[in-house]
């Protein structure tokens, strides 16, 4: 029993110079480096991979149920339409029904129901075709909307991060240089991004019955821009 004591006294008694030590490395570097707080940043471009189509539907008639069955009519065979399209998907919400009263007529009202249907495709090509099929079918287009995808928005935003490092270590290597000091190492390293572009949305383009053989809506994708920041303590010694 007396001998294990004496190991473990032998062996506190080691450890102690080792933690001296590192504790001295440690004064030395604070004593012989320079702190830097520097900021960069950095961007990243690229064509928005997807497009929606907003749509209104909406009808009005004497009965509430006269007016429901032409919106529901009409969102099923659109839907209908979509579904014959390989790459598109659709959205329905936004179902609301409400009656209007007419003052200067006793018991005259007239029944509007309403749904909103979005239809989203990474190929345009596809997308404003079916946009003016269902125009002429009488829904209501809203807006026409180009956007990254959260996959696209997640590699642009990788990216941007990227080089606003990359911008951090090129400034802490210029002012190292021209205090003729060399980079030690990074601490205290932070990044941010601003919010992702807000997506770019063309005016609705209402087309009448009587344009039926009037050319589909255009929509051009322009490049967007993500941008992050990135900000870190750099020590530098001689």
């Amino acid at each position: 029993m007396k001998r294990h004591v004496m190991l473990v006294a032998l062996a506190a008694t080691m450890i102690v110079p080792a933690t001296i030590t590192q504790a001295a490395e440690t004064s030395a570097e604070n004593q012989n480096t320079t702190r830097l707080i520097l900021s960069g940043s950095g961007t990243a471009q690229a064509q928005p991979d997807q497009l929606k189509a907003h749509f209104r539907i909406e009808s009005r008639n004497s009965t509430a149920a006269a007016a429901q069955k032409t919106v529901n009519t009409l969102v099923h065979d659109a839907i209908e339409q979509a579904k014959k399209n390989k790459g598109i998907t659709y959205t329905v919400q936004n179902y609301d029904v409400s009656e209007w009263r007419d003052d200067k007529i006793k018991n005259k009202s007239t029944w509007s129901a309403s749904q909103t249907l979005t239809l989203v495709s990474a190929d345009s090509d596809a997308l404003l075709p079916l946009t003016g099929q269902l125009q002429s079918n009488g829904l209501l287009l809203e807006g026409l909307e180009w956007s990254l995808s959260p996959e696209k928005q997640n590699t642009l935003l990788l990216e941007a991060k990227k080089n606003a490092v990359t911008d951090l270590q090129k400034q802490s290597d210029t002012l190292a240089q021209a205090l003729k000091m060399h980079v030690v190492r990074f601490e205290r390293i932070s990044l941010s991004d601003t919010p992702f572009p807000r997506p770019l949305i063309m005016a609705a383009m209402a087309r009448s019955k009587m344009a039926e053989d009037a050319p589909a809506p255009s929509a051009t994708a322009e490049t967007q821009t993500v941008h992050a920041t990135a900000s870190a303590t750099v020590l530098l010694a001689p």
